[in-house]
């Protein structure tokens, strides 16, 4: 692949590290939340108790996982894509 593609093929492994993290970190917090509970969290006017949001924690962990995998694998196909149309190699 060309110098002009490096870039993205940086990118996919950013977005791989980043997925990776963000599920760590988000999994983490979650935890420590639920276990130790603490107190309520004022979110929107309204008291949240912090073991229900440690239990959200791990939905954002699910969805930022995702979308950062998600990008990751785009980023990877097109890049295949692209080593298919000019013969090269990725």
């Amino acid at each position: 692949m060309t110098q002009s593609y490096k870039f993205l093929q940086t990118s996919v492994v950013v977005f791989k590290v980043l997925a990776w993290l963000a599920l760590a970190v988000q999994v983490i917090t979650g935890l420590i939340l639920v276990v130790t509970g603490g107190e309520p969290v004022f979110v929107a006017g309204v008291d949240v108790p912090a073991r229900v949001v440690g239990l959200l924690n791990f939905v954002a962990a699910a969805l930022y996982f995702f979308s950062f995998s998600l990008m990751s694998h785009l980023l990877r196909l097109w890049l295949d894509i692209r080593a298919h149309q000019t013969g090269g190699a990725a």
